[in-house]
């Protein structure tokens, strides 16, 4: 029987990842890339936290990438239980940039003014409680609508945005996410990089703690969900399940959708 802490999606595991990392690599946050220019480190992680349900998870994970040296990006939500002033300004605290996890033209189903003055009352909400410079798109995989399409007929920088988590990300990154409960999943509808073609392959975290540790890639660019990294067992179950219906149910989206 695998014992609780080398399970894939444990808070053991994330430590593991943490340590791999924290010394082999400089760690910027997604405003220092988008404003560095040709001035990047040479090795760096951008590490990326996306805050849909519990801000308590993820103060979790911030913790321990505290303990390890790491300053992340934490991007919130605006529903009851992630959007936790108290949390976001603690995190902040740490040294962690934290920013908007904008859903704003599926909330408006498609109705691009709604949407953009839904987004203008959220960014007014975090700057009453944080630094806010950057935001990054809710995927909202039951909706039609891709929230980042908003920024085809407005301009982030109208609302003093330095860029997108998405969108400002070049093709010098190697992008990996746990979204789908796997670093290549197959169910993946939204979480990734607008026309980057090549991606290097890492199915377990395991696998990308062995990429991490041959130092042959120049940076990673490390998409996690907190919700999806449990601290025990009884949780990790209940998520694997979730996850697991989440999975088939996006199969069924991406059939239908082609």
């Amino acid at each position: 029987m695998i014992k609780y802490k080398n399970r894939d999606f444990s808070l053991d595991k994330f430590s593991q990842l943490c340590s791999a990392v924290s010394d082999k690599y400089t760690f910027i946050t997604m405003s220092e890339y988008v404003t560095a220019g040709d001035k990047l480190p040479k090795h760096f992680v951008l590490m990326r936290h996306d805050v849909d349900r519990w801000a308590k998870n993820a103060l979790q994970t911030a913790i321990i990438e505290k303990k390890f040296g790491i300053k992340a990006t934490y991007y919130f939500r605006t529903n009851k239980k992630a959007f936790v002033p108290e949390i976001i300004q603690e995190i902040e605290k740490m040294g962690h940039e934290v920013g908007y996890h904008y859903e704003v033209l599926s909330t408006a189903k498609g109705d691009y003014e709604k949407a953009i003055k839904l987004f203008e009352d959220d960014v007014q909400k975090f700057r009453e409680i944080c630094n806010l410079k950057t935001v990054c798109m809710h995927g909202a995989v039951l909706s039609k609508y891709d929230n980042r399409d908003l920024w085809k007929e407005y301009n982030l920088s109208d609302f003093g945005i330095l860029g997108e988590a998405y969108l400002s990300a070049g093709d010098n990154l190697n992008y990996f996410t746990d979204t789908g409960r796997g670093w290549n999943s197959k169910s993946n509808l939204r979480d990734f990089i607008p026309g980057k073609i090549e991606q290097i392959s890492a199915e377990t975290t395991d696998d990308l703690i062995q990429l991490i540790d041959n130092c042959e890639i120049s940076n990673f660019y490390i998409s996690l969900h907190p919700d999806r990294w449990k601290s025990n067992i009884v949780n990790w179950s209940l998520f694997w399940l979730y996850d697991f219906v989440l999975n088939s149910g996006k199969k069924v989206l991406m059939a239908v959708r082609q």
